[in-house]
């Protein structure tokens, strides 16, 4: 099984990409789509909405563009809002994993979250997708297609990361900047790149190194912190203690290779060595 995530700011471009990830036969879970089923009609985080916010419901079901207006324009409510929703929205996602993971073990299982990183599950994806899109282009988007103001469009974009924020978490970034043939062109790449690490990772198989970057070394010392491991970058490499346990390396997709471990990206190669001892 590979866990993968994909995330991006709000008319970044994900619902594009998506679907291709899916037709190239990975498993993806929608939180966008948990978060609607849970505020909508009879959901689970409805009852504490209406609790929170009687000023957003009408007739017992929550008026969404009423609740937008309060709390994208209102950092403290809108935190009041999350704290709601997120919860059930992760333990959706947790519940579909599951379920994808247990119909095949194998299964390339993909995440689609817009706050992914923003809810401190950043590290939580073994390879992570980030998609780029400039502020202005969303916000046309968002003006164009789902019928904000401006001003709208611009507050909804300020309660998410920036492009810069994110990048830092990517194994892989898409460049939704241009037009849709070269759009097109990435997702394909990535897609390639995605199953081609995880068949690495699967038959332990070494691939020939074409990324070197001390940015490699430090996201995979986030991953491993993830799973309790203090590592720390050396050149190009990491450095786990001694006795860092194979399940946690496993975790972040390392294999063993001689004394060491790699992380069998091509695009991202990283060795792991373990700290020498006196």
């Amino acid at each position: 099984m590979l866990y993968v995530g994909l995330t991006g700011g709000i008319a970044s471009g994900k619902s594009i990409v998506a679907p291709r990830l899916a037709e190239a036969g990975m498993k993806v879970m929608d939180a966008d789509a948990i978060s609607r089923a849970v505020t909508g009609p009879g959901g689970a985080a409805v009852p504490a909405i209406e609790e929170r916010f009687p000023e957003a419901m009408r007739d017992g079901s929550i008026d969404r563009e009423a609740l937008s207006a309060i709390v994208f324009k209102d950092a403290e409510r809108l935190g009041e809002l999350n704290s709601i929703v997120h919860p059930l929205v992760h333990e959706g996602v947790r519940a579909l994993f599951q379920e994808y993971v247990a119909e095949d073990p194998d299964a390339i299982v993909v995440e689609e979250s817009p706050l992914l990183i923003e809810t401190g599950r950043g590290y939580v994806p073994q390879f992570l997708i980030v998609i780029t899109t400039p502020d202005d282009t969303r916000v046309h988007r968002l003006v164009e297609h789902r019928g904000m103001t401006v001003d709208d469009a611009r507050a909804r974009i300020s309660t998410q990361f920036t492009d810069e924020e994110r990048i830092p978490f990517a194994d892989a970034v898409i460049d939704n900047s241009g037009s849709l043939a070269q759009l097109d062109e990435q997702i394909a790449a990535v897609i390639d790149r995605v199953k081609a690490f995880h068949e690495n990772v699967r038959t332990e198989t070494l691939p020939t190194a074409r990324g070197r970057h001390i940015m490699h070394a430090e996201r995979l010392t986030g991953k491993l912190a993830h799973t309790g491991v203090d590592a720390r970058v050396k050149g190009m490499d990491v450095i786990v203690p001694a006795g860092t346990p194979e399940g946690n390396l496993r975790h972040v997709c390392c294999i063993p290779h001689g004394d060491a471990w790699v992380r069998p990206d091509a695009e991202a190669y990283v060795e792991v060595r373990f700290e020498e001892t006196p």
